[in-house]
């Protein structure tokens, strides 16, 4: 009796989950995997179910059972390949999702900053990790922060551009956690587009055009430093 490649192809994907940490490492090497287990041989007939593998952070795991699609032609091996991709990339997103989002709570513990985790780790690492180590330097994670009216403005950033609420203490007032983190994290999305990706190089987020103004060379210098304790603790974990 002929053996299911799919046995042998779901053991190799669920090492290489495991071993690799880089999300665009891990999906390209199991998609090259997945691709080579599908056309060794046909097995899919008319119904397939597949099984899925959804692990959780504690490293218990249970089996979910997926129908595949009717409307899909089942001997069509590129339909079968994308979606037991789809899967495996959804699996990990979720995974590194949580990952994050647990990481940051940790680092974040105690602070105002903490309720902003789930937001926070909707970005890749490294903007994740540029928005976390900025607002240590700038505000301790929210313990020294612009309000108005009585009321906190979600500012952590020392960012001045407006918010829905406008302005507060010189400095942009937002509505909410989450309308904070995206303000702040589009905002860090534009500079590292723009390759200033790294602490060393966000320093323009302090000192604008001239770190003479805002203290000088040894303040911008700190200010890095500082910033970079918790970029490379959180950048690290893609790597």
């Amino acid at each position: 009796m002929r053996k299911n490649p799919l046995d042998f192809c779901k053991k190799v994907v669920n090492k290489l989950k495991s071993k690799y940490k880089n999300r665009e490492i891990k999906l390209a090497t199991i998609a090259i995997i997945i691709m080579g287990c599908f056309f060794y041989g046909d097995y899919i007939k008319n119904s397939l179910f597949l099984e899925v593998k959804a692990e959780e952070l504690d490293k218990s795991s249970e089996i979910a059972t997926v129908k595949v699609p009717e409307s899909w032609n089942l001997n069509n091996k590129e339909d079968e390949f994308n979606f037991v991709l789809k899967k495996e990339e959804e699996d990990i997103l979720k995974n590194e999702y949580a990952k994050l989002e647990l990481e940051i709570k940790n680092i974040t513990k105690d602070h105002p900053i903490e309720e902003m985790a789930p937001f926070i780790a909707k970005y890749d690492n490294k903007i994740a990790a540029l928005i976390v180590g900025i607002a240590k330097k700038e505000s301790n994670w929210g313990k020294r922060s612009p309000s108005k009216n009585g009321q906190t403005c979600y500012n952590y950033w020392g960012y001045k551009g407006q918010g829905s609420r406008g302005l507060g203490m010189g400095y942009g007032c937002f509505a909410s956690p989450e309308e904070a983190v995206n303000a702040i994290g589009g905002r860090i999305s534009e500079l590292v587009n723009q390759n200033i990706d790294t602490p060393a190089e966000m320093v323009v987020w302090k000192c604008g055009r001239s770190c003479a103004a805002t203290g000088g060379q040894a303040a911008a210098n700190k200010w890095i430093a500082d910033v970079n304790v918790y970029y490379k603790r959180i950048a690290m974990l893609a790597s």
